[in-house]
């Protein structure tokens, strides 16, 4: 089922990163070669953008493919790293359900309002909301991480084999 879910938002992902390259694709040639700019471009760029990045951050997370800066990995023991592992996991997930609790309360506010964006009047509090639910998955993903970092750190040597998304 897991893996059902994490193709689904990979899929996703995927097609809304295409949708937005052509987005800007169009916008780019319309500007230069027509002098006509794609009508709210913009405002589906920093939508688009937004649902890619936290469609994605869950399946991040969940794996531990952050970009990471081991500086004192090699000066500190196995224990203190995992329990330096375990704080930022724990960190990660306060602050994104925190990210979750405010944008849910700005989906609400804005719900409230009927905001919506300037030109093409896309109403913003359904898309709070989504960011608002996968910041919350991301939070979750994160405090998961911690026990499969441990379940890593536990199997012998040689037995992962890179992964490749």
């Amino acid at each position: 089922m897991y893996k059902r879910i994490e193709r689904a938002a990979a899929n996703l992902s995927g097609i809304l990163l295409f949708v937005l390259m052509l987005v800007t694709f169009v916008d780019v040639l319309g500007r230069n070669l027509l002098n006509r700019p794609l009508n709210g471009a913009s405002e589906l760029t920093e939508i688009l953008l937004a649902l890619v990045i936290f469609l994605m951050l869950p399946h991040v997370t969940l794996r531990g493919q952050h970009i990471v800066i081991d500086i004192i990995a090699n000066a500190v023991s196995s224990t203190v790293l995992a329990v330096l592992d375990a704080l930022a996991a724990l960190l990660s997930a306060t602050m994104f359900f925190l990210i979750a609790w405010q944008s849910w309360r700005l989906a609400d506010k804005a719900m409230g309002y009927g905001d919506s964006t300037a030109t093409l009047g896309i109403p913003l509090g359904p898309v709070l909301y989504g960011l608002a639910v996968l910041s919350g998955i991301v939070g979750l993903a994160a405090l998961l991480s911690i026990p499969l970092k441990r379940l890593e750190a536990a199997a012998p040597q040689g037995e992962h084999e890179p992964v490749i998304v």
